[in-house]
C-alpha cells in the first residue's frame, strides 16, 4: 500500500490585475490616484497616476498581502511612497508612508470594466 504525503497548501496570490481607483489620505493631503496593475504570479508592476502624472510602480502580492513602491517628482522634489495592505476581492487598502509627506492610509476599489 502506498501512502502519498499531502503537498503543503500554498495559497495563490490575490488577483489584482487591472485598474483601481484609490483614496489616499495623508496627514495634510487627500488624493485620488489611479493604479493600473500588471501581475505575474507574485510580482507586480504598473502605473500610479496621481496629481503629478503617471509614475511606474513595483511590488509583490503574497496571498492577500500587497506591497508596492512608487517614486515620482512632486513640485521638483523626488519622493517615494511605500504602500502596504491587504486585498479583499474587489477592494484593498492599508497604510502608506510618503518620504517627506508623512504617513496615512489608502483604500482602493477595482474600477468597473468598460463594455466592449
Amino acid at each position: 500500500m502506498t501512502i502519498l504525503a499531502a503537498a503543503p497548501m500554498v495559497a495563490e496570490p490575490a488577483k489584482v490585475d487591472g485598474k483601481w481607483n484609490v483614496l489616499l489620505q495623508l496627514e495634510t493631503i487627500t488624493g485620488h490616484p489611479v493604479l493600473t496593475l500588471k501581475q505575474d504570479g507574485e510580482k507586480l508592476t504598473g502605473t500610479y497616476e496621481g496629481r503629478y502624472g503617471p509614475s511606474p510602480l513595483e511590488g509583490t502580492v503574497k496571498e492577500k498581502n500587497i506591497a508596492f513602491v512608487v517614486s515620482f517628482s512632486a513640485e521638483g522634489t523626488q519622493t517615494t511612497g511605500v504602500f502596504r495592505g491587504a486585498v479583499d476581492g474587489a477592494t484593498m487598502g492599508g497604510s502608506v508612508e510618503f518620504e517627506g509627506a508623512g504617513s496615512g492610509t489608502w483604500s482602493a476599489v477595482r474600477a468597473k470594466t468598460e463594455p466592449k
